[in-house]
This record gives C-alpha cells, sequence and structure tokens, in this order.
C-alpha cells in the first residue's frame, strides 16, 4: 500500500518542516499533548505513522459492513435512515411516565427508554423498609405488570421500541413487556425492545446488583437464550462501558471491561450448550460517545468493533455476519454535564452526539441539559431530540458512509486503541473476568485512572469550559427543576396493596413455588427460568415478591473487601 520511495520523499520532507519551524513549535501551550486515555497526539500525522504500525486498509480498515467492521456495521451507514433516537426518562408514576412517554413519541423518538426508580431496580417494592426515601426519585416506580399497563396504555408497544435500564431483576422486566405483549395479542416475533441485563458491570461499577455472580450469570444466560429463540428483534443484553467510564477508568480500561463482560457472557452460554450464533446478533454494547477528546471517542468505537469481531470469528466460531458486528446503544452520560453554567450542558450534548453519528453507532441518547438538578424536564428532554435531528438532517454528516476513513490521525488513533485494549484483555483473560471481580482488579484500576484524571482536572490540564476556567461569578439555575411528589411513595405503596388485595393471590403463591423449584434445579437450556417467571408476572406477582423467591434460593450477595 505505501511506496518505498515516496514514503522516503515525505520522510525528508517532514523533518525539513520540523527543523524549518523549530521557533513555531516552542509556543505550543503545553510541553506534552496527550489524550485522556494517555495516549500521546502528535504535532501531525502523515502516511508514515500508518506505514509504520503496518496498516493494511483491506485488515484494518476494509469496505462498509464488510469485516473487520472498523467502519460501521452496514453498506449504507445513515445513507438508509436516521439512527435510533432515545432519551433515557421516566417519571415517578406510571401514570406521569404514560404521559411522558407519550409527549416523546408525538415529538419524533421512536422508542421508549425507561429509566426505573431504585427501589425497582434491586427488586424491592414500594412498600418495602428498604425502599422508602427512594420511590420514584430517580425513575418510574414500577413494580408490577398492572404498572406497565398503565404506563404503556395508548402506546403501540408492537410499533415502538421498548428499551429499560435494569439489571439484577432483569428478567421480570422483560417478562412484564413479553406478558404485555400476549395481552395485547402481539406476536413475540414482531416485538421490538431491549434490555441492559448486564449483572457483571454492576459488580464491577455500580453497585445495583441482588444475587451472588453464578445465579446471576444464570439469569443473564436464560434471557440470552430465551429471547434468541423466540424474539429475532429483540437485544436482551446491552454490556455497558458507560459505567466503567463514570467510574473513572479511562478509555482503554473502559472498552476492554465491556468486552471482557460480553466474552464472559458468551463463555458462559456457550459452555451451556448455547449456539453462539442464536445469541449474539442479540447482544449490544451500551456505549459512551463523550464529546472530549473528540477523536480519541471515534477511535475508540472503531477498535472496539475490530477487536470484537476478531474474537468473534476466531475464538467463538461465530459464523453469521451479524454476530461479528458489535452494535452500539451510545450516549453521552450524566457525569459529563455540570450544574456550573448549565445551558452549556447543550453544546456538550450535541457534541456528543456528533461522535456518535461519526463512530457509526445504532442508537444514540442525548442527555437532558437540566439532568444535574434532578429528574429531567419534558423541556430538556425534548431539547436533547432536536439535537439529534438537527445533527443528522442539517449537517450532512451522514451522507457519506464513514466520513474520517482516511484520516491519518483517526486511523493512527484506532490502531494504537487496538493495540492497548487488546493488551488489556490479555491480562484479563489471564486472571479471569469473574476473578477480575473478585480480587478487586477492576475496581483498582478504575479508581487510579480517576485519581490520574482529577490531578490534571485539578491541575488544569484538563479543562471543562465554566466549571474550572472560564468561572462566572453568577451561575444560574433552571426556573424548573423536576421533583418526586412527596406524595408518590404514599400512592405507590396503596397501589401495590390494592394489587396484592384484588389479585388471585392462591395463584401467586404457585406461581412463585415453580420459580423457586426451577431456580433449585441445575442450570440448562431446559431449565430456564423466564417461562415460569411469565407466568409469575402474568398473575399479578410483584418485583419485589419474585425477588424474595430468588433471593430465598440463591441469598444475596456482599461485596468483598479488597486492598
Amino acid at each position: 500500500m505505501f511506496d518505498e520511495k515516496k514514503l522516503a520523499e515525505l520522510k525528508e520532507a517532514v523533518e525539513k518542516w520540523e527543523r524549518g519551524n523549530a521557533p513555531a513549535f516552542a509556543k505550543e501551550l503545553k510541553k506534552e499533548f496527550v489524550c485522556e486515555s494517555g495516549i500521546p497526539v502528535k504535532r501531525v500525522y502523515t502516511p508514515l505513522d500508518l506505514a509504520e504500525k503496518g496498516f493494511d486498509y483491506l485488515k484494518d480498515l476494509g469496505l462498509p459492513g464488510n469485516y473487520p467492521y472498523t467502519r460501521c456495521n452496514t453498506p449504507l451507514g445513515y445513507r438508509s435512515g436516521m439512527w435510533g433516537t432515545s432519551e433515557y426518562a421516566g417519571w415517578p408514576t406510571p401514570e406521569q411516565s404514560n404521559e411522558l412517554w407519550k409527549h416523546q413519541i408525538a415529538a419524533g423518538q421512536n422508542m421508549v427508554y425507561i429509566a426505573y426508580d431504585l427501589p425497582s431496580q434491586l427488586g424491592y417494592d414500594p412498600d418495602s423498609p428498604m425502599s422508602e426515601g427512594e420511590v420514584g426519585r430517580v425513575g418510574v416506580s414500577l413494580c408490577s405488570l398492572r404498572d406497565w399497563e398503565t404506563a404503556f396504555d395508548g402506546i403501540d408497544i408492537d410499533k415502538v421500541m421498548v428499551s429499560e435500564v435494569i439489571n439484577a431483576p432483569a428478567i421480570i422486566a422483560v417478562a412484564c413487556h413479553l406478558a404485555l405483549a400476549q395481552e395485547r395479542g402481539i406476536e413475540f416475533k414482531v416485538l421490538t425492545g431491549s434490555c441492559q441485563n448486564d449483572i457483571l458491570k454492576e459488580y464491577v461499577a455500580r453497585g445495583n446488583f441482588i444475587f451472588p455472580p453464578v445465579p446471576s450469570m444464570r439469569l443473564t444466560t436464560d434471557i440470552l437464550s430465551y429471547c434468541g429463540e423466540n424474539l429475532p428483534r429483540y437485544l436482551p443484553i446491552t454490556v455497558s462501558f458507560v459505567h466503567q467510564a463514570q467510574t473513572g477508568a479511562n478509555p482503554v480500561h473502559h472498552i476492554a471491561f465491556a468486552l471482557a463482560d460480553a466474552f464472559c457472557y458468551f463463555q458462559y452460554a456457550v459452555q451451556r450448550g448455547i449456539d453462539i450464533d442464536l445469541i449474539a446478533p442479540l447482544v449490544m454494547f451500551l456505549g459512551c460517545n463523550e464529546y472530549h477528546d473528540f477523536f480519541q471517542q471515534i477511535a475508540k468505537f472503531r477498535a472496539m468493533r475490530k477487536i470484537y469481531s476478531r474474537v468473534m470469528r476466531d475464538r467463538f466460531k461465530a459464523k453469521k455476519p451479524e454476530s461479528l458486528a458489535a452494535k452500539f446503544y451510545s450516549g453521552n452520560s450524566g457525569t459529563d454535564y455540570h450544574k456550573e453554567q448549565y445551558m452549556n450542558n447543550i453544546i456538550r450534548g450535541a457534541l456528543a452526539c456528533l461522535v456518535g453519528a461519526l463512530a457509526g453507532v445504532q442508537i444514540c441518547d442525548v442527555r437532558a441539559y437540566d439532568e444535574q438538578f434532578g429528574i429531567p424536564t419534558k423541556q430538556a428532554l425534548l431539547t436533547s431530540l432536536r439535537t439529534q435531528q438537527v445533527v443528522f438532517y442539517e449537517t450532512g454528516v451522514a451522507d457519506t458512509v464513514d466520513p474520517l476513513a482516511g484520516s491519518y490521525f483517526v486511523e493512527c488513533l484506532t490502531l494504537e486503541f487496538e493495540e492497548r485494549v487488546t493488551k488489556e484483555l490479555e491480562e484479563i483473560e489471564r486472571q479471569g473476568t469473574l476473578e477480575c471481580i473478585e480480587n478487586g482488579y477492576f475496581r483498582r484500576t478504575m479508581a487510579e485512572d480517576a485519581y490520574k484524571w482529577h490531578k490534571r482536572f485539578e491541575r488544569g490540564d484538563i479543562v471543562r469550559v465554566g466549571v474550572n476556567r472560564f468561572q462566572s461569578a453568577d451561575e444560574e439555575r433552571p426556573t424548573t427543576i423536576m421533583r418526586a411528589d412527596s406524595r408518590v411513595a404514599k400512592q405507590r405503596v396503596e397501589s401495590v396493596q390494592e394489587l396484592r388485595r384484588r389479585r388471585d393471590n392462591g395463584k401467586v403463591k404457585r406461581a412463585l413455588d415453580e420459580v423457586k423449584a426451577v431456580a433449585n434445579m441445575k442450570a440448562t437450556a431446559q431449565n430456564n427460568l423466564m417461562p415460569p417467571v411469565l407466568e409469575a408476572v402474568k398473575a399479578y406477582t410483584t418485583y419485589g415478591e419474585i425477588c424474595d423467591a430468588l433471593r430465598e434460593i440463591w441469598g444475596e450477595w456482599k461485596e468483598p473487601v479488597t486492598i
């Protein structure tokens, strides 16, 4: 690909340029320019840099939709249509969320992305003592099929994708979605949706786990297997690297950790005799296309697709093209936003959306500019949706597939990421993914990364406008801040207690006994927990009751102390 004579001429020209501009180079703002991941950034990039790394067009880049999928997953990119638009949101009650989600759909959003409150995420009903003070505070309180019927009243779930951020009790949430579809006579094969269902990252970065790792892996695998056999358009897991990033992991580490988690799920499933091509097409990554270190963020997605396709082909022997192509449900995270000069968050969101568009993500979620103050308001959520629409319809960035391909800088960054992430994956593989959770390797690495980042931030090497530079004496706050009404908890407690009075509690008991019986069995393809959980949900058993039944069998996980 590279002509040796031309490279020699270029090298001579670069050296002459450097000698001639030495006085100017002395005026650079910093002695060293470096990405937040620790990758040095050179003054200029040329074909010499690619030649030095042995860059091969077909092997390292390829054509759109072809192995190794560095550029994107499809031959057309966004020329065939806009990425999926998403706004992560949930208001305190099912009734309020119904109003919000209808408003979002009317504004042009093509999916509902459920933000649950903490009790729901941890398998507690509103009337549990563990729920006190948290019901409806950070999202919607959903704890039964009855709540789903209310929340999705008037919403065509056969036409709108329904996605959920829930992990430890994910099997119950998915079952509610399926039960509602059955009520409405919707065939599973046409149902679209996704569920985070990534329990490993809960142990690593977020902390919303319930059960020990082994039974939790069983639940995740049961969902994957059931959906692979029955729901061809459903994405039953979104393997996250956004939470690792929020905890402090630099880009090399947070994508390596996510890849390691995905490969751990696949290994567990394959060992249970599940065909890799049954489940791999249904897996998506939940990524963070942060606006800062703009080109680094784009390069990391490209490197991740390349590594993923290679491992899926060579290690797991996947055959289907859709098993080899990593899909991304991506957006910026709330930790990218700041209270100081909070309207600047709109700019940050627009740049994050542009990163996603240039990186070729499948679904983009731009966070609301007022998220740092509480539950996002309707106007802020609408602005986030309009941001995505402006980027797609008004910039022309989607008119060609992978517009940054061939950039010497971007291609070099992509190769550098690939090398560093592969090295990190080898270290995780040496120790074992579950062992890295238990021995604290992931936590220590993220803590070290966070410390290094914060020291650079304190020194001013990393700048956040309005936060550590260009501050304002008079800080404005939003005129409207969404808060959960103090009466919400009482209302939700009364609602779940009324449900228990009206339902067939004998049927509930029988359903819970069957859930416990299957949970006591060996984890096999035949002993899948999804069918009994689905029956329990249809009997109006609550999230908390099903989780309590599983707690009775498996216990709860207590995080080990690591130094």
